[in-house]
């Protein structure tokens, strides 16, 4: 019981958090860029804002705008439930790596089928330059659970991280994958070089032109989805090659420890991701695209020296 507990805690603060993790990045990026920005609570008042607006959808559109932004939220809130934080065990039985990405991947059909259930231009170029960027991206998605299989000889989550908590060697083949991933991370979640997360109104945006059409709620659903993804992601990052101070046992200390290393890495990503958006600017969609190739050829380098070695 205690434990069921302490999973349903740890993924229910992934849910409630995800939102003031955005607003630290966004003051992260502020302060590089020399201005005092708004608050780290501001995303939570945004959401409120665009919750008491009402909905607005074309004529046009059918029922998949809107049950999408449902679908979409509520696939996100799933893969919260399947993803260690402060606390890991090898009792856990959900957290299977598929599952997660598959979860990932109905977010992603629900968000493209909006954009082109929209019937505008912005709406389906939007999509198709989401989807090819994604397309790229998943060989490095395949090529991180095939490494951590060879790894640990097992797929589900909680148990990788329990497992490279008590040894774990960050050689060659180690730093290649990490390096192929957060790379990945970059181009599920829109973020510089292959989107710009701030723009709305430009020609090359993606992710933003998908959801252009959406309002009150609907929109609110999105953009906290957004950020679920986003710091699941980070979290699968931390725990799966750094998951140092994660708690491996149900005591007060040992979980005190591994909520503050947790959150001291994830500020670590965090301001990592806020010096990469402030110090390049987004590429060109076949610019961006070039990076890949590169990836995927270290990822076959990574695993092969894993399997060897």
């Amino acid at each position: 019981m205690k434990y069921n507990l302490i999973y349903f805690i740890q993924s229910l603060l992934i849910i409630v958090l995800s939102p003031l993790f955005i607003g630290i990045l966004k003051k992260m990026k502020a302060h590089l860029r020399g201005y005092i920005g708004s608050s780290i609570i501001q995303p939570y008042y945004d959401l409120s804002k665009l919750l008491k607006k009402g909905r607005i959808v074309s004529n046009r559109s059918s029922f998949i705008t809107t049950i999408g932004p449902i679908v979409i939220l509520a696939a996100t809130i799933t893969t919260a439930f399947f993803v260690p934080v402060f606390y890991t065990s090898m009792q856990e039985s959900i957290g299977n790596l598929f599952i997660l990405m598959f979860s990932f991947g109905i977010v992603k059909m629900f968000t493209v089928l909006i954009g082109l259930d929209s019937s505008s231009t912005f709406g389906g170029m939007g999509s198709s330059r989401e989807s090819f960027i994604s397309m790229m991206a998943e060989p490095l998605i395949l090529f991180l659970m095939i490494f951590l299989y060879i790894e640990t000889n097992d797929f589900n989550i909680f148990h990788i991280s329990f497992i490279n908590s008590k040894s774990v060697h960050y050689d060659t083949a180690y730093l290649i994958t990490m390096v192929t991933f957060i790379v990945a991370i970059l181009a599920e979640n829109a973020r510089i070089p292959f989107d710009n997360p701030e723009t709305h109104l430009e020609l090359t945006m993606m992710h933003e032109a998908m959801i252009l059409d959406l309002s009150g709620s609907d929109l609110a659903y999105v953009e906290l989805s957004s950020y679920i993804k986003l710091i699941v992601y980070l979290i699968v990052l931390i725990n799966c090659f750094v998951p140092i101070g994660i708690a491996t046992t149900v005591s007060i200390s040992a979980i005190l420890i591994g909520l503050v290393t947790f959150i001291f890495k994830l500020l670590i990503c965090l301001l990592g991701i806020a010096i990469i958006e402030t110090t390049f600017a987004k590429s060109r969609l076949f610019k961006g695209a070039e990076l890949f190739p590169a990836m995927i050829s270290l990822g076959i380098v990574a695993i092969t020296l894993i399997y060897i070695l």
